[in-house]
């Protein structure tokens, strides 16, 4: 995977154009869909294929005064994804559980532009490290009535965070476009291609949270590696 992606940028570098076009920053919206690999997918075991899916948003700034050319842009991204659900059955101590299961990325993120013509498709090589963690909250599954009704639970009866570290390395590309005046339009769509990797992750073991005779929530451990692929899709602001 990682020399399929070097060898991909090398061909993108020999074949782009550069002028100088510059921007002081880029402004990512978009869609997450998250795609685990081996030992990961084993452990997440969703109703999805073991994927998962959110959103995320990156800042990156030109880090030059005045707006001056530069081909690397340096700021900060953040992703979430769900990677499923799982209910707990009711007990003598509580009714029925609904425990969601999250992975969440934050950190710096380096982006270099492999083109800088003035209209048209730019492909972009980033870098990424920063934090990663698997979340787990756990409420009261509440029904439509208890909703209808304004009954909701909505406190969270347990929660767990596991971080480590992480990194990450993506190509993707957006597209310039000039209007009629010769301006640019500044908006894109985005698309990003996504390899993260990193630290191995505690979690929790999908089907271990229980009821205890006490009325205790109880749930077993697990450890992972956290190797994922990601497709980003969405609005890019410039």
């Amino acid at each position: 995977m990682k020399k399929g992606l070097l060898f991909l940028i090398i061909g993108l570098i020999s074949t782009s154009t550069f002028a100088q076009i510059s921007e002081k920053a880029q402004v990512s919206l978009y869609g997450n869909l998250g795609f685990p690999m081996g030992e990961f997918r084993q452990a997440i075991q969703n109703s999805i294929g073991g994927n998962g899916v959110g959103l995320g948003t990156s800042i990156l700034f030109n880090p030059k005064k005045e707006a001056a050319y530069s081909p690397v842009l340096l700021g900060i991204e953040v992703n979430y994804l769900h990677l499923g659900t799982e209910k707990t059955p009711e007990s003598t101590f509580l009714p029925q559980l609904k425990t969601s299961y999250n992975y969440i990325t934050l950190g710096p993120v380096v982006r270099a532009l492999l083109s800088q013509r003035e209209e048209g498709i730019v492909p972009f090589v980033d870098g990424f490290v920063g934090m990663k963690l698997l979340n787990t909250k756990t409420r009261i599954d509440n029904t439509i009535i208890d909703t209808l009704l304004d009954q909701e639970y909505l406190e969270s009866l347990l929660s767990t965070n596991y971080e480590g570290l992480g990194y990450g390395m993506g190509i993707g590309f957006f597209t310039r476009k000039l209007d009629k005046g010769g301006i640019n339009v500044g908006n894109s769509f985005y698309l990003k291609l996504n390899y993260a990797y990193g630290d191995r992750l505690t979690y929790v073991r999908k089907g271990s949270i229980a009821v205890d005779s006490e009325g205790f929530i109880t749930y077993k451990n697990g450890k992972t590696q956290t190797g994922m692929i990601t497709l980003q899709a969405g609005i890019m602001l410039y």
